[in-house]
């Protein structure tokens, strides 16, 4: 009976190493998918990288954002909004006209 344990034991073993192992490779298997399906671009650079660099181009920092441009562009045109705005209003001439204040007489 102990050459049976003895076999039995080392059957459980290596099957625990196999299983183990199979489960070992296909996660390697399943990875080097994964990686090759996100990759790394021909700068070197990770997904997870690149996506940074979007996420850093979402908010203010100084000017060197897209989010800065749009404000400068936006910041613009509401100048030039109100620009156009008075232009209109003298060649319409519908601009306000200062008062001038009337003398009274005095007697």
């Amino acid at each position: 009976m102990s050459d049976m344990s003895a076999l039995s034991t080392v059957m459980l073993v290596l099957g625990t190493i196999t299983a183990v192992g199979a489960f070992m490779f296909s996660m390697y298997k399943i990875a080097k998918r994964i990686d090759s399906a996100i990759g790394v671009d021909a700068k070197g650079r990770t997904l997870s990288d690149r996506m940074e660099r979007v996420e850093h181009q979402l908010w203010e920092n100084g000017g060197d954002s897209l989010k800065d441009q749009v404000n400068k562009i936006e910041k613009g045109q509401t100048e030039l909004k109100a620009e156009m705005g008075i232009i209109k209003d003298i060649l319409l001439g519908t601009a306000a006209k200062p008062k001038r204040a009337r003398l009274k007489k005095v007697e």
